[in-house]
């Protein structure tokens, strides 16, 4: 972490909106200064933890240090890629560059039939 924790709009692959606490400087190095939690918007959840939010990685040429970041929405996960390939690096002078992303994951509970009685027949 390089900077202040501060809270976003995260928004799904589905399309809702969450509350989500992050570092300020690297989530506004990937996603620009957009997506900031204002008092006066109306989303009002964290994001569940069952969801895995969508992130970039980047790395310094050294393979030192490597950065995670979040990438708010999926239009900017999207555009990683192509428009945000390197990024500052908040502590040190040079550039991260993009090494990995990865997408959005949601875990869904284990489903097992437990052999226990509901009344019906399956």
């Amino acid at each position: 972490m390089a900077g202040s924790l501060k809270y976003f709009i995260y928004q799904t692959d589905d399309g809702d909106d969450f509350a989500i606490a992050l570092d300020e400087s690297n989530t506004e190095a990937v996603n620009g200064s957009t997506n900031d939690y204002l008092s006066t918007t109306d989303v009002q959840y964290a994001l569940p933890r069952n969801i895995k939010p969508r992130r970039a990685f980047y790395s310094n040429p050294a393979g030192t240090r490597v950065i995670s970041a979040v990438c708010l929405t999926p239009t900017i996960y999207n555009a990683v890629q192509t428009a945000t390939k390197t990024i500052p690096d908040p502590i040190d002078t040079g550039t991260l560059t993009l090494v990995r992303k990865r997408p959005e994951v949601i875990r869904l509970p284990f489903a097992a039939d437990t052999g226990l009685q509901d009344g019906d027949a399956t």
